[in-house]
């Protein structure tokens, strides 16, 4: 592809000349349908009806499912499938899902699913760290899929007296669920699995819906030199002209992260990211509150999400560009986990997100403003909000370091 890169010579000259743009490796494909799904009874429900659907196959990938209300259902309805047929393919991280019961997995097992665990935590061999399966990806017959933040927990359903932590998804149709069953096999078919028990399926002539959204499913997996998301994220950032939102559960960008976001700020991008007032991962956001100070001298707003936790990490630019998926900004997403993201190029599925998300924003949300930070601040928070930053800092670079494959 060319285009025309203007330069002004010594003599003011105006001259322009083509510059060559390299092709992306994976660019947006047209012709999807898509729904946006939110934590709750109304994603757990979509998960369960494509899984009851579902006619031939089903890929399912996740970092967790716990031995509990929700777990148990959508299990049962991947044995439901199984019985009637359908070749289930399910696999879940070895360290998320670590608690299942034996009775649990012999049951899945004799009900004719294919199922293991992703990978133990440590490889021996060199003594090395291995990554995490933490993207959350449900794949029926190639023709429907859902990615999403969620595990498949009680946590993310909520109960009447207990709000879900907040979350989102996406379930489409089209075209791009075949390069995502193409990224769905490469981990499951591993080569010390039985020919048997390899995924071979294929999507010939992928349907295209009216609809027309484009989409473009990208990856973070260290191992294969894919940090697609990260990429994309910075992307976002570097060409956003007036707005941009972002929900993170567990946020701290790389320097090079921060710069673009300050750039942003500095050129009239109005910028607001969301936080968990409270979070399940303590240590984690008192080093995203050591942050407080750097985002709010750039002019950027933050808000604190009050009902429950926010385990959302989704953001939106301009209107027009989004992002759904399991990555947070940090470096365990970059080079510690397997991610999975849905970028969505389309005004009205992103304005549409955009009108939801400022509404949790002015209903559930309270804004920090640089003067309450100063002085809800004391010596002891300051310090623990330090030690806290260092301390993930240094656990971050002790594992890119055991993550990093080894050259022979």
């Amino acid at each position: 592809m060319e285009v025309l890169k203007s330069y002004i010579c010594k003599r003011g000259k105006i001259h322009k000349v083509p510059m060559k743009i390299a092709s992306r490796r994976h660019d947006y494909k047209s012709g999807h349908y898509i729904e946006l799904l939110q934590s709750g009874e109304p994603f757990f429900a979509s998960v369960e009806r494509i899984i009851d659907e579902a006619k031939h196959f089903i890929h399912f990938q996740t970092y967790i499912i716990d031995e509990d209300e929700t777990g148990i259902r959508i299990i049962n309805a991947l044995i439901r499938a199984a019985k009637r047929g359908v070749r289930i393919y399910l696999l879940l991280d070895a360290f998320g899902t670590k608690y299942l019961s034996k009775s649990l997995i012999d049951s899945i097992e004799n009900s004719g699913i294919l199922f293991r665990f992703f990978s133990p935590t440590f490889i021996t061999e060199g003594f090395q760290l291995s990554l995490r399966l933490h993207h959350k990806v449900v794949l029926a017959d190639g023709e429907v899929v859902i990615i999403g933040g969620m595990n498949f927990a009680n946590r993310y359903h909520g109960s009447g007296t207990k709000k879900e932590w907040l979350d989102f998804a996406v379930l489409f149709r089209g075209p791009e669920c075949a390069h995502i069953l193409g990224i769905l096999k490469k981990l499951w078919n591993k080569k010390f699995i039985s020919e048997d028990e390899r995924s071979h399926e294929t999507v010939t002539n992928p349907v295209s819906y009216p609809d027309n959204v484009k989409i473009k499913v990208v990856q973070n997996n260290w191992y294969r030199n894919r940090i697609e998301i990260l990429k994309s994220y910075r992307s976002a950032f570097k060409h956003a002209h007036d707005r941009m939102i972002i929900f993170a559960s567990y946020f701290l960008p790389g320097r090079n992260e921060r710069k673009l976001l300050r750039n942003a700020s500095n050129r009239g991008v109005n910028i607001t990211v969301v936080f968990s007032a409270e979070s399940d991962a303590p240590m984690f956001k008192r080093a995203t509150n050591f942050l407080y100070d750097f985002i709010l001298r750039n002019n950027i707003k933050i808000f604190e999400y009050l009902p429950s936790n926010l385990h959302a990490k989704v953001a939106v630019v301009d209107g027009k560009w989004s992002t759904v998926g399991s990555y947070n900004l940090n470096h365990v997403s970059d080079y510690g986990s397997i991610e999975i993201n849905a970028d969505i190029l389309d005004e009205g599925f992103s304005q549409q997100f955009e009108k939801l998300l400022r509404g949790i924003i002015n209903n559930d949300c309270r804004q920090i403003t640089f003067e309450e930070y100063q002085k809800r601040r004391t010596w002891f928070s300051r310090l623990a909000d330090w030690f806290s930053y260092q301390m993930i800092r240094l656990l971050m670079r002790i594992m890119f370091q055991m993550t990093s494959k080894k050259k022979k």
